[in-house]
């Protein structure tokens, strides 16, 4: 089953992180990016539809900023993605 047959319940959408490195200290500690972040940034890979109260703002293909404890990383077809509510969104462009 492809990506794009997936659905979302209709306030909650998938987004795609950019690959980031880990960063290793000089005595060897990996500290991972998502460690080190306050936000976190993507691309929506895939929408609800909204509810007549929050409409859906965003689409596929836009880029967001959210809070790194406001989604759940989740893995579809061996890749990694994050779910998260409308409302978590910070920023989008």
């Amino acid at each position: 089953m492809k990506l794009t047959e997936k659905r979302v319940l209709p306030t909650k959408l998938l987004v795609k992180e950019p690959k980031k490195e880990e960063k290793v200290t000089q005595s060897g500690i990996i500290i991972p990016e998502i460690a080190s972040r306050i936000t976190c940034e993507g691309t929506v890979v895939l929408t609800g539809e909204g509810t007549i109260a929050l409409p859906m703002s965003v689409s596929i293909g836009d880029k967001i900023l959210f809070s790194p404890h406001a989604a759940v990383k989740v893995k579809i077809e061996d890749e990694d993605f994050f779910l998260l509510n409308i409302t978590d969104i910070l920023l989008y462009w």
